[in-house]
């Protein structure tokens, strides 16, 4: 047995002992797992395990397992293992709605999935009835079960193909049989979003698809927040979940469809809620805002340039010294501001605003006494703190801050309170929605807490009283910031004082315009001096300016250690006598990222560098160790709660960065950067947040974040944007201006792309709320669709938008053709024409210009469009419908439409479903919500038909009816309320 504190000792050629004050050995395979005693097997099983002999591979083991195993419903079963005493962590059932699915009670005696296990030692094997497939099974693989780690093998059947463990840039069909693939879930702060590596949000779901002759798929959900290395041994023979700690809770799913494995996942943690309308539409921001004479610039050159806009947003330009819950008053003036929301709202757009969990705690330069959200938070108990009551400190963008502790009792209301004062709808910044960034959590503080010199009482600066007196009416309670040590603090005031100043207001503007009656810029006169020490006023008008800006580059270059001018304190390794912050087992963080051979300081960093300590017990008793992960989506939930209690009966709409299985929010997927690298990489990563993960609303930030895009990419990046659930333009401050006005091809690319969006609105609308409904994916991956096609699985640059529209972006720089996949056997129609193309595999289409991109429907689809042209959601929705039926090889072909208010909760809807059978379009269905049909278009017609309407109101009524020959294509003017059932025949 050896003791880890010794760094680098070497046990074998490749095998280097990791810095830990745990005892462990690291030998995994010296483990003989536990013996199973059965007590109940009536439904499903019961039983106790007992370990057959001592482990310690990463800790000491627990004795004694309970084990759990129940028939769910007929598509799922749970296989529940944890400690016999209770003390290993479980999910809670506060970051998702209604909770997880309850353990207690009998469940089913049985389901179509099969259950056989060994009782020495304890393996198990779950299987599919149907057709004998073999689920999961961790024969000859040993259970560990230890309190820092858990450890659960499976073989994997031939012809997997692993989709899912996101968050990640990489492939969404993993590469397993990479030698030595690993999928780390720990959610990061990862600008750049580099591949191969943890991102933003961890999703411990994976859907295993088999393509082919007898295609099929089945899901494993894993309930644990802890942070895990998912591995693949033996280049994809197996896949090894090894977790710091936590229980091994699994959900097995049936399947046996790709699409099935989403829905039945979907129901154990409860769908995505649905959105507005509005936030389907195109959304505009950039990082580097001035003043807000700039925004309303952006805003009127867009309407200028006849692109549609729907929201504008602002990011941390608009704060006061980057505090959240204020304005900048010499650049963002209150009035200003509202002026500019008055003239969005009364043009039916929408407006957005960034608030980060960091909150500003005070430094020598700057008080924070004044400074309302913070003092408030302080009288409610709001921030995460020591044992000792001391609050936690680190350092985001305001320099150094506290975090919302968000299982806290009084940090709901605290942050309820914020949104009501700051937020207020009549007297403060009338938000639509939120953006919620930096909350996984972020921190600017390499290393933090590693540092030189332990805390005491008695240094100097150890502890600096801060806070409001708090607690009970009389108590002198005080709160305080914690400093730990002189080394500590400075290095948190050098880091802070990296922060870039606001760009000074230039001249002339590129491209100026202003929203009518709103005054333009004039040097000296818009804009005073920032402000240097000055405190911010109480209410609304407080405001961020001064210093500020972005450490973008420095904060996050792509390699472990970071890139910072580095103090000796960043590296010392005070710590390491916590094993909450050096767990023995070191997951490939890429912050903290385990020891190699010849690596001196990669193994010493603890898995909290560039995020709050994982030592500190939260409210809710637990230790941020085990709920790292879950820190976002709570931010999420806190925040809906705050938005229904401002707003209520008006649907939420918050976009998040990080995110855990059920989040309530839409996901944007990060800091990435203006590559076509990137560009393409998107469109993995949007399948496995949306199809996988059950993401209902993600996308990317269009032309890239980070680094100066091109006219180019650009344009093509705003059609592939306008494909994405969530369609955003937002680029960093130290890049060129991106707004899809700014070149003559981007331009065009974006209003033909913003128009198709705008058609298209509906159906992606109706795609959202049946996802919403039962956890359909809103975008398909092509296996998903033709899983027949063993072909299909290797296809990752094309993706359904929907049930039926396939997109296909050009994929290289400077091209102008892209090689298409056409499922063998089937019909797809040009979306912009019409015109049919049979399916026989690949196909080059050349002469792909900028002004479009390759889109197509599906044969055998009918899919809704707005028909008319419009500039915002509110216009879209006053347009008629027209129908595009495109039959299939049979003739046939199905749809859908829902409609409502797109803004309240209890909204009254049309629920509508079309269905063609080669000459009768039958429209079945609910009509609560006014839906007019202006026409039907017919594809795929070799000849011209008349048309008869029947239902309540007209018995056989003939309608005009068109025929185009070049198109093929028979168009019936309808024009009629739907608000019974009809039928519409073609004669």
């Amino acid at each position: 047995m050896l003791w880890s504190l010794i760094p680098h000792l070497t046990l074998a050629a490749a095998q280097v002992v990791i810095p830990s004050p745990v005892e462990h050995t690291g030998d995994v395979d010296a483990c003989q797992g536990y013996v199973l005693k059965v007590t109940q097997s009536d439904c499903g099983l019961d039983g106790e395990l007992t370990l057959k002999g001592k482990c310690g591979a990463f800790g000491p083991d627990y004795e004694k397992l309970k084990l759990t195993v129940r028939h769910d419903n007929d598509d799922r079963l749970r296989v529940h293992i944890a400690d016999a005493e209770g003390k290993a962590h479980v999910v809670p059932d506060d970051v998702v709605q209604d909770g997880w699915p309850k353990l207690e009670g009998q469940g089913q005696r049985e389901s179509n999935l099969q259950f056989d296990y060994t009782e020495d030692p304890f393996t198990f094997k779950v299987t599919r009835k149907s057709d004998g497939e073999v689920i999961f099974d961790t024969s000859g693989q040993a259970l560990i079960f230890e309190e820092q780690y858990v450890r659960v093998k499976s073989a994997l059947a031939e012809g997997s193909n692993i989709q899912g463990a996101a968050q990640s840039s990489d492939n969404f069909t993993l590469p397993i049989t990479e030698e030595g693939y690993v999928r780390t879930l720990w959610n990061r702060d990862a600008y750049g979003v580099p591949a191969r590596t943890n991102l933003y949000g961890s999703h411990p779901i994976i859907v295993n698809q088999k393509v082919g002759e007898n295609p099929s798929a089945s899901g494993v959900f894993l309930l644990n927040s802890n942070g895990m290395d998912i591995k693949f041994p033996e280049q994809g023979k197996y896949i090894e979940y090894n977790t710091l700690g936590g229980i091994a809770d699994f959900f097995f799913l049936n399947g046996p469809t790709p699409a099935d494995v989403s829905r039945q996942a979907a129901a154990i943690w409860k769908p995505s809620p649905m959105v507005p309308y509005w936030s389907l539409g195109f959304h505009s921001c950039r990082y580097g805002y001035e003043d807000i004479f700039e925004v309303a610039e952006v805003i009127a050159n867009y309407s200028a340039a006849g692109i549609p806009l729907q929201t504008q947003w602002m990011d941390i330009d608009y704060m006061y010294e980057r505090w959240i819950m204020t304005l900048d008053p010499p650049r963002f003036a209150l009035d200003k501001v509202q002026y500019v929301i008055d003239h969005l709202h009364n043009n039916s757009m929408q407006f957005i605003v960034m608030v980060d969990p960091a909150t500003f705690s005070g430094m020598p330069s700057l008080s924070a006494e004044n400074y309302e959200a913070f003092q408030s938070g302080l009288q409610q108990k709001a921030f995460l703190a020591y044992d000792d009551g001391n609050i936690y400190q680190g350092v985001v963008w305001p320099g150094p801050t506290v975090f919302p502790d968000w299982t806290a009792e009084g940090t709901q209301g605290w942050w309820d309170s914020e949104f009501m004062r700051f937020f207020n709808t009549e007297t403060g910044v009338n938000i639509d929605g939120i953006w919620l960034d930096m909350n996984e959590a972020a921190n600017f503080l390499p290393n933090i807490e590693a540092l030189a010199g332990a805390c005491s009482p008695d240094q100097r600066g150890c502890a600096r009283r801060v806070g409001r007196v708090a607690g009970d009416e009389g108590s002198r309670e005080q709160i305080s910031v914690r400093e730990h040590s002189a080394d500590k603090q400075a290095n948190i005031y050098r880091i802070s004082k990296e922060r870039e100043a606001p760009p000074v207001r230039k001249l002339p503007r590129t491209i100026p315009r202003t929203i009518e009656e709103f005054p333009r810029f004039e040097a000296g006169k818009n804009i005073s001096e920032p402000w240097g020490e000055g405190q911010p006023q109480s209410g609304p008008e407080q405001v961020l300016g001064g210093q500020g800006g972005s450490m973008m580059e420095k904060r996050q270059n792509d390699n472990s250690s970071g890139n910072y001018p580095e103090s000796d304190a960043d590296f010392m390794s005070a710590g390491l006598d916590s094993q909450w912050l050096y767990p023995p087992y070191r997951i490939n963080d890429r912050r903290a990222p385990p020891s190699t051979g010849g690596g001196a300081d990669l193994g010493i960093k603890n898995i909290s560098d560039f995020t709050a300590r994982t030592d500190i017990v939260q409210g809710n008793g637990v230790r941020m160790y085990s709920e790292h992960n879950l820190y976002g989506s709570r931010h999420s939930i806190a925040t809906r709660n705050s938005l229904l209690k401002r707003r209520p009966n008006h649907r939420p709409f918050t976009v998040a960065r990080a995110s855990y299985s059920g989040t309530p929010s839409a996901v944007w997927m990060g800091d990435n950067i203006a590559t076509w690298e990137q560009y393409i990489s998107t469109i993995p990563q949007m399948l496995s947040l949306t199809a996988v993960s059950g993401i209902g609303v993600v996308g990317a930030d269009s032309c890239g974040f980070g680094g100066n895009t091109t006219e180019t990419l650009c344009a093509r990046w705003a059609w592939l944007g306008a494909f994405n659930t969530f369609y955003r333009n937002h680029n960093e401050i130290s890049a060129i201006s991106q707004e899809f006005y700014r070149w003559p091809i981007t331009a065009e690319a974006a209003r033909n792309a913003g128009k198709v969006r705008l058609q298209l609105l509906d159906y992606l609308y109706t795609a959202v709320h049946q996802h919403s409904v039962d956890g359909t994916p809103t975008v398909w991956p092509v296996s998903w669709v033709h899983p027949q096609e063993a072909e299909s699985v290797k296809i990752e640059t094309q993706f359904y938008f929907g049930p039926s529209i396939l997109v296909a972006p050009v994929v290289h720089e400077n091209s102008t053709s892209v090689d298409v996949w056409f499922a063998p056997g089937e019909t797809f129609y040009d979306y912009f024409t019409l015109a049919a193309t049979q399916g026989e595999g690949w196909k080059k289409l050349n002469d792909v210009g900028y002004e479009t991109m390759p889109v197509y429907i599906r044969g055998g689809s009918v899919v809704p469009l707005r028909k008319g042209d419009a500039m915002t959601t509110e216009q879209n929705m006053q347009l008629p419908f027209e129908l595009i039926v495109t039959p299939g090889k049979d003739g046939k072909a199905t749809g859908a439409l829902y409609a409502d208010d797109g803004e309240t909760l209890d909204s009254e809807c049309s629920d509508i479903h079309f269905e063609f059978d080669g000459s009768k379009l039958c429209i079945k269905g609910s009509y609560n919500h006014p839906v007019h049909l202006s026409s039907v278009v017919f594809a795929g017609q070799d000849k011209g038909r008349d048309s008869k309407v029947y239902g309540p109101k007209v018995h056989g009524q003939g309608c005009e009816t068109q025929f185009d020959e070049a198109k093929k294509t028979v168009t019936v003017k309808v024009d009629l309320k739907l608000d019974c059932d009809l039928t519409i025949e073609l004669c």
